[in-house]
């Protein structure tokens, strides 16, 4: 359970608040069979929803009529814009996703304005999310221009990081697995060559998937895969070709980290010494 806090630096806690807080339309896929019934596409795969639509329920009440008046053109000035859309649980954490804020409806009651002098106004505002899942901890080394905001949860040195002494190289990478977790298919690896340039780099993950770079990574140069928005650079140059994916059943991703322990095998050559990999991810939760 939760409540709706803040689109980007905009409070949205006002009164008489009432928030649709349900998941999202599942998307299926079925083959109809000759003989009846249907075939299932996806298989035992759990999927997740595309966008999701999030209206929520407001009454501004300002201490003047020109106040609820601004707090109104507030909202319309945000319409249409894309912003983080945060949300406070029952137990106080603090998750955010991206939302774009794509209608602002209300209507203006003549008996709330004559008996409540102006100052009381009734919105509903509409949001929609391109995310299934809400982001919450951060797994991995945030910076200060990242566009994060000192009061959502971050800490310093929260990141996993790997050395990669010998190939092949067993890592687990371990994500919280308590109830409403879910799998984290955006995550950031970073695979910097040490001493020596790093060739025929593969990441696998036992049960999932696998990624193979088949350029080469020269020394002090890093590597960075973003499976969130399925960009790979070598060294800053863009490097998407040299990689081959091995997806699951779930083809929307490129990587993902199930809660709870991920054993990971590195494979790769050269790299000398002190090459490294690195995992970034936020926790996401339904």
């Amino acid at each position: 359970m939760y409540r709706l806090t803040r689109f980007g630096l905009i409070n949205l806690e006002h009164y008489n608040q009432v928030d649709v807080i349900g998941s999202g339309s599942t998307p299926t896929s079925y083959y109809p069979l000759p003989e009846g019934g249907a075939l299932d596409n996806f298989g035992s795969q759990q999927k997740n929803v595309g966008t999701v639509e999030r209206m929520i329920s407001r009454r501004l009440c300002g201490a003047t009529a020109a106040e609820t008046e601004q707090l109104f053109l507030q909202f319309l000035a945000l319409r249409g814009t894309r912003n983080r859309l945060y949300r406070e649980t029952k137990a106080g954490r603090i998750h955010w996703q991206y939302a774009r804020l794509v209608e602002v409806a209300a209507q203006r009651s003549y008996e709330q304005t004559k008996f409540g002098n102006g100052i009381m106004q009734d919105i509903d505002l509409r949001f929609v999310t391109q995310e299934s899942h809400w982001r919450g901890s951060l797994g991995g080394t945030w910076y200060f221009d990242s566009g994060e905001y000192f009061d959502t949860g971050l800490s310093f040195d929260s990141g996993q990081s790997f050395d990669l002494v010998s190939s092949p190289a067993a890592i687990v990478v371990s994500t919280s697995e308590d109830i409403g977790r879910a799998t984290i298919r955006a995550l950031r690896i970073n695979v910097e060559a040490g001493s020596a340039a790093i060739t025929s780099i593969t990441i696998s993950r036992t049960g999932g998937e696998s990624l193979t770079f088949s350029g080469t990574i020269a020394s002090g140069d890093v590597l960075i895969i973003d499976t969130g928005t399925m960009q790979v650079t070598n060294d800053g140059l863009d490097a998407y070709d040299d990689l081959t994916l091995s997806p699951t059943a779930d083809l929307a991703a490129w990587f993902s980290l199930v809660a709870g322990d991920n054993d990971i095998t590195i494979t790769f050559t050269g790299g000398g010494t002190g090459s490294t990999i690195d995992f970034s991810y936020y926790e996401v939760w339904y």
